[in-house]
């Protein structure tokens, strides 16, 4: 019986202007790994690459325009603009 393997398609790639610098990181990074692609240090205490962000020590937060309040960088996706 054969099996086929499905590769996912490549990601499209967003650009966006972090502190007036331009980043292009596929579509699914987080605020944070953008930010770390631009050598932008984000303190963060609870995040570790290797599990699912839990959001609870808000060291990260960073403003988004057109956001009401702060959000957490570790787990916001990035967004074009």
């Amino acid at each position: 019986m054969a099996t086929t393997a499905f590769v996912g398609l490549p990601k499209r790639m967003l650009t966006a202007t972090i502190d007036g610098r331009e980043v292009q990181a596929p579509e699914g990074t987080t605020i944070l790994e953008a930010c770390r692609r631009l050598a932008i240090d984000t303190p963060t205490l609870c995040y570790l690459e290797t599990l699912t962000p839990v959001n609870v020590c808000r060291a990260c937060v960073v403003e988004v325009e057109g956001s009401r309040v702060l959000v957490p960088a570790c787990s916001r996706k990035l967004e074009a603009g």
